[in-house]
């Protein structure tokens, strides 16, 4: 089975809701044992009962160093290590030019998009480099490839993410670690949900710039997150996976 994950145990960050939420039940379907990490501990406890006692969560902050260090040890300590990473983590700033953001908006989006990734990805490697193999896939999105107005934190955020992950890949090939992106175009989650009041009326919004004709849904990306994990993209490393209906190609 191509995309058999058993005996793999995978670390998602942001895994509460939405994509994050899809990526492990995909992923637990598949057979992985499961570190959930985020900051909503109700919604991750609901997914920890449905995806079975061995999975293991971890409710911290991914920006703050010294957090992550005190509580996340601990379980990569008690748990088998880490075969697969997903930074799916992200915040999201009010949409605003520059010159109407503040400084703390700027960071907070610097720190989870983008040094979450490098924390969790730091901890990780080491044991990566034990086992002489591993996964990391970065969440992007098409906003890194392409820009929308009023979104400039999360635009250079996203793009960063992608170079991170290029760099990242050529440090580690040489560890049997593949690092990859994954970049979705607009998906309908709580989050999205939210921004438009309803599913309904965010399709009515988008919809019309995706040549596909629809937004995405979470299990849209969770399927392409588990092909990346899988032994079935054995050869893919240092590039990323547009999940976007089309967007970029116009």
């Amino acid at each position: 089975m191509l995309n058999d994950l058993k005996g793999k145990t995978a670390l998602i960050s942001g895994a509460a809701q939405g994509i994050g939420r899809a990526i492990a039940r995909s992923y637990h379907a598949a057979g992985a044992r499961l570190i959930l990490v985020d900051q909503s501990l109700d919604s991750v406890k609901t997914l920890k009962e449905e995806c079975g006692e061995q999975t293991c969560f971890v409710n911290v902050d991914i920006s703050d160093a010294e957090q992550l260090e005190a509580n996340l040890t601990p379980a990569l300590n008690q748990n088998k290590p880490v075969d697969i990473l997903v930074n799916n983590a992200a915040a999201l700033t009010r949409r605003a030019p520059v010159t109407e953001l503040s400084l703390d908006e700027w960071q907070r989006a610097i720190s989870v998009n983008l040094t979450g990734a490098f924390l969790l990805s730091k901890m990780v490697i080491p044991q990566m480099q034990a086992l002489g193999s591993g996964v990391i896939i970065n969440i992007a999105s098409q906003l890194g490839h392409v820009a929308i107005k009023g979104a400039v934190p999360y635009c250079t955020t996203k793009g960063g993410i992608l170079q991170f992950t290029r760099a990242l890949a050529l440090d580690h090939a040489e560890d049997g670690i593949r690092v990859v992106a994954l970049s979705p175009g607009a998906v309908l989650t709580p989050r999205l949900t939210e921004i438009y009041g309803t599913a309904e009326e965010a399709e009515k919004a988008l919809k019309t710039a995706y040549p596909l004709g629809r937004l995405g849904e979470a299990e849209d990306i969770a399927k392409a997150a588990l092909f990346l994990a899988s032994d079935a993209a054995s050869f893919i490393t240092g590039t990323d996976l547009l999940v976007d209906g089309g967007y970029s190609a116009q």
